[in-house]
């Protein structure tokens, strides 16, 4: 099926290009990079999330979250508390500076969407949204079995 094969030819270079350039951005614009910019702004969206919570919405390993979040304690951005629900799960709460981070990042986040905004309707955005879920649903059956 060669439209399966350039999707996913397209998804792979759409991937690595977007990871190249949103680094750039990301570090030129705020002074940190994309993964720990999504990190912090997985913090700031989700209620009460664990690293693992964290790593598996953005398909990170958890040691790869775990060097993110001991960063981003160092640097003042977030808090690592004791979970009252659970001795094996920390939770983690932006600072003041943490938040002003993410916003900074989302500001960056909107200008690099901006980009596309003139060449893709918001039905095309919808329905590769959708085709894309799809894929990785899929892929991550793969993967587990």
């Amino acid at each position: 099926m060669e439209e399966y094969r350039e999707l996913m030819r397209y998804l792979h270079r759409a991937a690595l290009l977007s990871e190249r350039a949103g680094e750039r951005r990301f570090t030129e614009r705020i002074g940190i990079g994309r993964t720990q910019f999504l990190v912090l702004r997985t913090v700031s969206d989700v209620e009460s999330p664990s690293q693992q919570s964290i790593a598996d919405l953005l398909s990170l390993t958890k040691g790869a979250v775990s060097r993110h979040v001991a960063n981003a304690q160092r640097e003042g951005w977030l808090t690592i508390g004791s979970s009252p629900v659970s001795r094996r799960e920390n939770v983690l709460e932006l600072t003041a500076e943490g938040r002003e981070l993410v916003e900074r990042g989302l500001a960056v986040q909107a200008e690099y969407e901006e980009l596309a905004r003139p060449h893709l309707s918001k039905r095309d955005v919808a329905t590769t949204g959708r085709t894309l879920k799809t894929l990785c649903e899929l892929l991550e059956r793969e993967e587990r079995r």
